[in-house]
């Protein structure tokens, strides 16, 4: 299989962003922290662990929309901080003998007696909140990375959804940033899918984290590097266009998006493998669109529903899709494709210019005249 849908892609199935690569390496290997925000099933995931696994960097990651308390974040980030010891299953160990897993591993690893008892303290207490294990969790961090001399990469996916984690009404992004900007041997990766809420957690001048790391915006793909990667790829497997303009133009009916894009080419794949094609035609390829349009019209569905939450957003991007004239006082829709913005539906390309990021959204909003 050339292609993977629906998962975190790397290695050879990673495609194209060559130019972010390149400056989220350079990133890396500073120890810089940053943020990356992108739409929806935009990649962003596969590209930071991508540049992570080809530079052999070990890393902690949390999806922060998959955890629904701070306890289980916690026990994640001290289980990672232990294995960082040589300590395998240290959450089983302290909860069952605190005194014991001190006793048996305090002579072994490679890190201050002292710091390792404060630890084991720390993470095997009953009294401490579990906001507070929280803030002395990333400090140990800190302190365990400098002890051994080397650089810890934390990775926090859907951070966005960190605030919603705190059930004492306590701000945990105040209280992450006060801790976390003392750290000089952790480097943070932030991402997020929310686009307003990430715009409003890393740019707004009130926000704690406002100017704490640098910070990315992640684009669709460069269809003209794309295609020539793509053309490759299926070569590779004895499999040719019939000519190049045909998979470029498909590439431009789907705008570049990464999830869009994978789908259609996975389609096109599994059918000439199957029909044992070996040169492909207009035909195969329109099929392959057709049915990966079938396949996300629930998800397609689910977009026109949320955009319909909001007064007058539905109209904005029917008439950007349709190439109507927009109806709504200047101030009014600057707010909205704002909005839209924000949520991941379209992109602004030039003063008072914007587009639709996903064609199958696209043509079903025209297909609704």
């Amino acid at each position: 299989m050339l292609f993977k849908y629906g998962t975190v892609a790397t290695g050879r199935y990673f495609y194209d962003r060559s130019k972010m690569q390149r400056e989220i390496e350079f990133f890396l290997k500073g120890g810089q922290s940053f943020m990356i925000k992108a739409p929806r099933r935009y990649g962003k995931t596969s590209l930071i662990e991508n540049c992570l696994q080809i530079n052999k960097l070990e890393y902690f990651y949390a999806d922060f929309r998959k955890t629904p308390r701070v306890e289980i974040f916690n026990n994640k980030l001290i289980e990672y901080i232990y294995s960082r010891l040589g300590l395998k299953g240290a959450i089983k160990q302290l909860q069952s003998n605190a005194v014991a897993f001190l006793r048996e591993h305090k002579s072994t690893i490679s890190i201050d007696v002292s710091l390792f008892e404060a630890s084991v303290e720390l993470f095997s207490s009953s009294v401490v909140s579990q906001e507070e294990r929280l803030i002395e969790a990333l400090d140990m961090t800190q302190k365990i990375a400098k002890e051994l001399n080397t650089t810890f990469y934390i990775v926090f996916d859907e951070f966005q959804d960190v605030k919603r984690l705190s059930t004492s009404g306590v701000d945990l992004l105040e209280l992450m940033r006060g801790v976390m900007q003392h750290h000089e041997d952790v480097c943070y990766v932030f991402a997020g899918s929310h686009m307003t809420l990430m715009t409003e957690i890393f740019e707004n001048k009130k926000s704690p984290f406002f100017n704490f790391c640098r910070k990315f915006k992640l684009d669709a793909f460069d269809t003209d590097e794309l295609l020539g990667e793509l053309l490759e790829a299926f070569k590779s497997r004895g499999i040719l266009f019939e000519s190049d303009a045909l998979l470029k133009d498909v590439l431009a009916r789907l705008k570049g998006h990464p999830a869009n894009t994978m789908l259609v080419m996975q389609f096109i794949e599994s059918m000439a493998s199957r029909e044992d094609v070996k040169l492909i035609k207009k035909e195969l390829v329109e099929l392959a669109y057709e049915k990966a349009h079938e396949e996300l019209q629930d998800l397609i569905n689910e977009y026109l529903k949320e955009i319909k939450t909001k007064e007058h957003l539905h109209d904005v991007i029917y008439r950007l899709a349709n190439g109507e004239k927009q109806v709504l006082e200047p101030s009014s829709l600057r707010q909205k494709r704002a909005y839209l913005v924000d949520m991941g539906y379209i992109s602004r390309v030039g003063r008072g210019e914007y587009e639709i990021i996903d064609g199958f959204l696209e043509e079903e909003l025209k297909e609704s005249l």
